[in-house]
């Protein structure tokens, strides 16, 4: 049994590590189009095809013929982004790279080396 002043400590300890955990992308979970006016065509509908939605479901984001699976994430100080390790394949090919996704008013920024995405969610 723990005195009060043990189960203080042990809440305190539990409360910092549940406040340390970096966000999901679960949290972003939901199907997304690209913006821009050569985008304006692209549906909401069919997940992966190009013209199709883009989606984020859990720990994986589905892009046009491709699907990245995203590991360590890691919370980016003072923003609401998170930085991840993704493990990519697609079209015959697999890859790896860093993939930061920064939640906006309108959906999500997808952010690779020298690249940006802007998603609304549909």
């Amino acid at each position: 049994m723990l005195n009060k002043v043990a189960y203080g400590a042990l809440v305190a300890v539990f409360g910092m590590l549940i406040a340390s955990e970096p966000t999901r992308a679960g949290s972003l979970d939901g199907k997304y189009r690209p913006v821009g006016e050569e985008y304006s065509g692209w549906d909401c509908k069919n997940i992966g095809s190009d013209g199709g939605a883009l989606a984020i479901e859990g720990n994986v984001i589905f892009g046009v013929e491709s699907a990245c699976t995203l590991n360590n994430p890691v919370n980016v100080n003072g923003m609401n982004a998170v930085l991840y390790d993704a493990q990519c394949a697609g079209e015959g090919y697999e890859w790896s790279e860093r993939v930061m996704l920064m939640e906006t008013d309108r959906g999500v920024y997808n952010i690779t080396d020298k690249f940006v995405a802007e998603w609304q969610r549909c």
